[in-house]
């Protein structure tokens, strides 16, 4: 059962699925450009070495003309406002440590005052030597007329999921997550699925156990 519900990144999360197989994340040198086809352009994927801040390696066109600059090289938390920023930062390499998969729902801000709503997904890599990597897509949820022409200037997070790989098991035997809580927060959802998803809309973040996520 795929749990993500967006087209773009439910095929997306579909396709490094299959990739990984019973392994908890594949490799980058499997992925195939032609394979993820038009939504090329809404892919990049992102790398950290050592202690570095999470930067893009790669990012697609569309992605680029959204938020009116070349993002390679660019550290992925420049996109978004500065009070998420080290939510952010810790949601990636959470990411890209435990092998979870993260999808996020945020609201874009343009040069204008416009707003954009957009579903994120972060897909993790295969460790390679000292670098850790990752794959995500941002798609668009509707299609203002004016995006790409007014540069979205940052972003705000709205709701976040994680699928947890390694618990397979947990929804179908509706055990509580353990992993983050959104705290200070009315919306609490899990969702059946033959992998762990929980939902939270976000304020905070707080670790619970294991040095996952911190406000």
């Amino acid at each position: 059962m795929n749990p993500i519900q967006h087209d773009g990144t439910g095929g997306i999360f579909a396709y490094w699925d299959r990739l990984r197989g019973t392994r908890a994340a594949p490799e980058r040198r499997e992925i195939a450009p032609a394979a993820i086809g038009s939504r090329l352009a809404d892919t990049f994927i992102l790398q950290a070495t050592g202690t570095s801040e999470p930067q893009f390696r790669l990012a697609g066109t569309r992605l680029c003309s959204i938020h009116g600059k070349e993002l390679k090289g660019q550290h992925f938390t420049s996109l978004w406002q500065t009070k998420d920023r080290s939510n952010i930062s810790r949601l990636v390499k959470n990411c890209m440590v435990s092998k979870t998969v993260i999808r996020l729902t945020c609201e874009g801000k343009s040069t204008r005052g416009r707003k954009a709503l957009f579903e994120l997904i972060l897909l993790p890599l295969a460790n390679e030597a000292n670098e850790l990597h990752l794959m995500g897509m941002i798609a668009t949820l509707g299609r203002p007329f004016w995006l790409e022409s007014d540069a979205i200037v940052e972003n705000r997070i709205q709701s976040l999921s994680f699928i947890n790989p390694h618990n397979p098991s947990r929804a179908a035997l509706g055990e509580p997550a353990p992993a983050y809580d959104a705290s200070h927060s009315s919306d609490d959802v899990a969702a059946p699925s033959a992998r762990r998803i929980i939902s939270r809309k976000v304020r905070h973040l707080r670790v619970l156990d294991g040095g996952k996520i911190s406000d």
